[in-house]
């Protein structure tokens, strides 16, 4: 018997593979990024968003930020 490509594939949880992924990522601590190059103009934004004692992956400073963009906007 012939199985089809998608009988021979095993489903893959998408969240868990995004959570590998963040969790593989570099951290940094929140003085780390609010001195950092690539936070330059959102500095102040970073200190009031982030909290002391955290580590925080690029990613995640852009998430928080853009969500916190989206709340200023409404």
């Amino acid at each position: 018997m012939v199985k089809t490509i998608e009988e021979q594939v095993t489903p893959v949880d998408v969240e868990k593979v995004g959570e590998v992924i963040t969790s593989k990522l570099p951290k940094f601590s929140k003085a780390q990024l609010v001195k950092s190059q690539k936070y330059i103009h959102r500095r102040d934004t970073l200190s009031t968003l982030l909290k002391e004692g955290e580590q925080y992956s690029f990613a995640q400073v852009d998430k928080i930020l853009k969500e916190f963009e989206k709340e200023v906007k409404k």
